[in-house]
């Protein structure tokens, strides 16, 4: 069962797999993501950040005031979205490495769906968004089909699904959820300049 969220586009010119890069160590803090966010986007993008705590997911304890801060790890985006589920994998391992190293997230060309949560959970301040980028956001969908009970389970994980994104977008924006579900209601790809994405709170600052 896998859950969209992504930018719809004609079936000649749709997105690539997403593409990772950056070595995801202390001589390269930085990951990329470019094109869509699938399965294996998501695992090279989680080793990545993986990679740069340490090898480990034990780091549960945030710095001190007096412990120094590693470099900071630039996050480069540019995604129609994608598989919402790995999206959470990619949102969860950013929120563990963040207790111990900040995170600076770049928005370039489009910033679409699944992808917007990521860019807004950015470290505060250090969030950062192209001049001539684009954000959408639209409801989730999902390409299961079958019986009438299997959709009907479908439709209604769709929902819990999208309640968790929109409580990430409001924890990381200016937004409250309700607002979020309002863009959302309109059935629709909702597109955002730079300037709007920055007086929504999803960024701090355009380049």
């Amino acid at each position: 069962m896998i859950y969209n969220h992504k930018e719809e586009e004609p079936n000649e010119s749709e997105e690539a797999e997403g593409e990772p890069f950056g070595a995801g160590d202390e001589e390269d803090p930085l990951v990329g993501l470019i094109g869509e966010i699938t399965e294996s986007a998501a695992q090279q993008i989680a080793l990545m950040f993986l990679g740069l705590n340490g090898n480990t997911l034990r780091h549960t304890e945030p710095l001190g005031q007096d412990d120094e801060r590693p470099e900071d790890i630039e996050f480069f985006i540019s995604s129609g979205g994608g598989n919402i589920s790995e999206m959470f994998t990619i949102y969860d391992l950013m929120t563990l490495v963040k207790q111990r190293r900040d995170i600076a997230t770049f928005g370039y060309g489009k910033v679409a769906s699944a992808a917007v949560p990521l860019l807004a959970a950015g470290t505060p301040g250090k969030r950062y968004i192209a001049k001539h980028a684009r954000i959408m956001l639209h409801h989730c969908s999902s390409n299961t089909g079958g019986p009438v009970p299997l959709a009907r389970s479908s439709f209604n994980e769709l929902k819990k699904v999208e309640e968790m994104m929109v409580q990430i977008l409001a924890a990381h924006s200016s937004l409250a959820a309700g607002e979020i579900y309002n863009i959302l209601s309109r059935n629709t790809d909702e597109y955002f300049s730079a300037e709007d994405a920055l007086e929504m709170g999803l960024v701090d600052k355009i380049i």
